[in-house]
């Protein structure tokens, strides 16, 4: 047995020797450091007071609800599938992720290979783990597949687990493994990350920030199974062939069922932690129809878990989801050029072009459609089907993303939670399924949303987008036929024109023409009749 448990086998006798050893121990460090860590804990309270007097920067917008104080650093409450963002607090500043960095080893695992899978532990990979780091005693040689591999990394934040995860999907080769990750963070929309590891243990050149850790949870929470995994208060292993032990342990995650900050609607969570990177914690949660993100970076415990807490009830109270196209009553969006809403000029109701009607938006509470500000651009990324999107701002705070589609359909993406999580041998797993949900997203995804963050100032969005949405007429976007007709009628029109003026001047010509060569002919006539005379 490993020293993943005490020897039952001791006498009592020997216990209260090493119990009594042990509290002396204790005793001597403590007079002896104790003034030390007084010193240290003073410091950090003193960082986390700092730091909660600095600015939140999503209680800057006019009439947006304002958040909770917290004293992290960093920190992001998003909605999911519109990439909204509720509460913002230096979500663009570069921090240490820690054992977040998990969620991104999770995803590319889950996504190149099979659960039952082997996960083989080399001498590298348990050993490259320092002593005193988080770790679930894998020994070199040892496997295990990929299932529970998983679940030792995701519940029990294992870093050995990690490093041989990265070595198996990297083919044997850690560092391609990274390349995998920071390739996957830039297409999916992550601009200020940069991995160095599989794990989240320290190196200054390993990074990211609220905004982008956000993106990769909204990927990694849209696997079902993922999600499960990281709302599990604990993880057994039973003994076979490649792995000698049974044990059981527990996750230090306290927003789980059965911990002390358990929150009724969470979906999944990751926690983190080095001395550096302070806590870490990125979590989901679904409530209403609302689908939160919420990231916490360089916090002090217990209060990652209070802040998460506070943030998920604040976007659960303050904000609603409305449907975009259940708002388009009164007020034609698109009355420019040939598109327009209402009958086309047949008469009929038939929708040519649609507003999908999966789409909405995130408001305050106290807030109306009719405040919703919106800007059209062209589809420029390929979907088929899509003609435009457009992109919906509350005050110039971006609230949602909707296409302009021939057809639309719904999708879902955190699946209810409500069920027994299931992670007992499931061997086989649809990857394509769950990432054709995930690509239904990409037009609400929130690179969209940053896009129009790059591309409009608060200011300019202002002046850009002036006109207010209200509702309007539910009966679709058409072409308008009646304006082609009478444009085209009118190019048809000036082309006859043109064609009998050019043969009302030709004719004219030819007369004139015919005329002077008749009295030519006359003249000539006479002059030869004078000569026969």
């Amino acid at each position: 047995m490993k020293h993943r448990f005490l020897n039952t086998e001791k006498s009592n006798n020997q216990r209260n020797i090493l119990c009594r050893v042990l509290a002396t121990l204790l005793i001597v460090v403590f007079v002896l450091t104790g003034n030390g860590i007084t010193v240290q804990a003073d410091e950090l309270s003193d960082a986390r007071a700092a730091r909660m007097n600095e600015t939140v920067q999503s209680n800057q917008i006019p009439d947006w609800p304002q958040g909770p104080v917290i004293g992290a650093e960093g920190a992001i409450l998003m909605e999911a599938r519109t990439g909204a963002i509720l509460y913002a607090k230096n979500i663009d500043e570069r921090l240490y992720p820690a054992s977040t960095t998990k969620i991104m080893t999770g995803l590319l695992a889950y996504e190149h290979c099979k659960l039952d899978e082997d996960v083989e532990f080399s001498y590298d990979a348990v050993h490259d783990v320092k002593r005193g780091d988080s770790n679930i005693g894998m020994d070199a040689g040892e496997i295990i597949p990929m299932n529970k591999a998983l679940e030792g990394m995701m519940i029990l934040s294992a870093n050995e687990v990690a490093n041989a995860i990265a070595e198996h999907v990297g083919k044997g080769d850690r560092e391609a493994f990274v390349k995998m990750m920071n390739d996957k963070a830039a297409e999916i929309g992550c601009v200020n990350t940069h991995f160095t590891n599989p794990n989240g243990l320290h190196d200054e050149q390993h990074y990211t920030t609220c905004r982008d850790l956000a993106i990769i949870a909204k990927y990694y929470f849209g696997y079902d199974y993922l999600a499960s995994l990281s709302r599990a208060p604990s993880c057994e292993f039973t003994a076979t062939e490649t792995q000698p032990d049974d044990f059981l342990l527990n996750t230090k995650n306290m927003l789980v069922k059965g911990k002390k900050y358990e929150y009724e609607y969470l979906v999944g969570s990751k926690t983190g932690f080095t001395s550096e990177a302070r806590q870490t914690l990125v979590s989901a949660a679904k409530k209403d129809g609302l689908e939160l993100i919420c990231v916490i970076m360089k916090e002090e415990s217990p209060y990652q878990f209070e802040d998460t807490v506070a943030l998920f009830n604040y976007g659960f109270e303050n904000f609603k989801k409305i449907n975009i196209a259940d708002h388009q009553d009164e007020e034609n969006m698109l009355q420019a050029g040939f598109f327009s809403v209402g009958q086309d000029v047949f008469g009929s109701n038939k929708s040519i072009l649609t507003i999908d009607p999966s789409a909405f938006v995130i408001l305050p509470k106290n807030a109306d459609f009719a405040e919703v500000q919106y800007d059209l651009s062209a589809n420029n990324n390929g979907t088929t089907g899509q003609i435009a999107r457009v992109m919906y701002l509350y005050h110039g705070n971006p609230v949602g993303v909707a296409a302009l589609n021939m057809s639309a359909e719904n999708a879902s993406l955190f699946e209810e939670f409500d069920r027994p999580v299931e992670m007992k041998n499931p061997h086989t797993h649809s990857v394509s399924e769950e990432k054709a949900k995930l690509e239904e997203l990409s037009l609400t995804s929130v690179e969209v949303l940053e896009e129009l963050n790059d591309d409009h100032s608060e200011e300019e969005a202002s002046e850009e987008v002036n006109k207010p949405v209200t509702n309007r007429n539910k009966n679709g976007i058409f072409i308008n036929v009646k304006n082609a007709l009478i444009i085209l009628g009118t190019v048809v029109a000036l082309g006859v024109l043109v064609i009998i003026t050019k043969s009302i001047i030709s004719r004219y010509q030819f007369s004139r023409n015919r005329k002077k060569t008749m009295n030519r002919h006359r003249k000539r006539k006479g002059r030869d009749d004078e000569y026969i005379e």
